[in-house]
């Protein structure tokens, strides 16, 4: 029997970068709770952006931002991995060396970016609903504890990131696409395998009791250790091959069906 279902947000509930969510969800999630089955949203957004998305039911879920950085509820943090601030600084200034990038920085608190005004600021402000902060000194000590630095380009963050960026920093950290505008970089002990487990372990719920739904390249890890693993119709093919099942694609509510259908059975 599922008693936990975890999902990706962008690229599987909701388009990349948005908050145009079906609102049907939260009734889901409700019915769920209401059966015992616990959702965890597990995303590389920050926890602001996850708890906003989710308001209706913010208190009934589990959260997994900043790329399985983090397992937490509203009020409880149960599992944490931060980086050296001297380390996501080095990496922070080896992504703005190479042409046409930006980079955002991710803490407990807030999200540090060089320009409130640039590109990729304004769409984490208005669609990611961040809490984005300006740094006018990169070496300057950041009142917060970091959780990932993530590089950003408008089309090709991983054609971008292959120049030397990856070779650098792949031992150091953990690297992960997130789609094709971002590589997330955090603690090698930190992604949503490493977190799913984490929360499995807190409730006390197996991977054959787990469901889960991803499409991008992060959630590889996330799919592994559930019993039950979706990828949607918009997955990469690498998350299609590893995941057990085929859910229909983001923009026509694939995960929401799936959870419809796991309801009508445990009527």
């Amino acid at each position: 029997m599922i008693k936990l279902i975890i999902s990706d947000i962008d690229g599987t509930l909701v388009p990349d970068g948005t908050d145009q969510i079906n609102s049907e969800i939260f009734n889901v999630i409700e019915t769920l709770y209401e059966k015992g089955i616990r959702f965890a949203a597990a995303s590389g957004r920050q926890f602001i952006s996850i708890k906003k998305l989710f308001e209706p039911v913010s208190d009934k879920i589990f959260y997994i931002p900043d790329g399985g950085s983090v397992v937490r509820t509203l009020d409880e943090t149960i599992f944490e991995e931060t980086i050296p601030q001297s380390i996501a600084k080095e990496v922070a200034k080896d992504i703005l060396s190479i042409p046409e990038c930006d980079m955002m920085i991710c803490g407990m608190k807030g999200t540090y970016v060089m320009d409130q005004n640039s590109k990729m600021a304004k769409w984490l402000s208005d669609s990611y609903h961040f809490d984005v902060e300006e740094l006018t000194d990169l070496d300057a000590e950041i009142d917060d504890e970091i959780l990932k630095v993530s590089l950003y380009h408008e089309s090709d963050a991983e054609g971008k990131a292959e120049d030397f960026f990856m070779d650098k920093w792949k031992d150091t950290l953990q690297l992960s696409c997130a789609g094709i505008m971002w590589i997330d970089c955090s603690h090698k002990n930190a992604n949503k395998g490493i977190a799913l487990k984490h929360l499995q372990e807190y409730l006390k719920i197996t991977k054959e009791e787990t469901m889960a739904f991803g499409d991008n390249i992060n959630d590889l890890e996330m799919i592994e250790n559930a019993g039950i693993s979706y990828a949607i119709g918009n997955a990469r093919d690498e998350i299609k091959a590893a995941a057990d099942r085929i859910a229909d694609t983001n923009v026509n509510d694939g995960v929401l069906k799936e959870l419809k259908k796991l309801l009508e059975k445990n009527e």
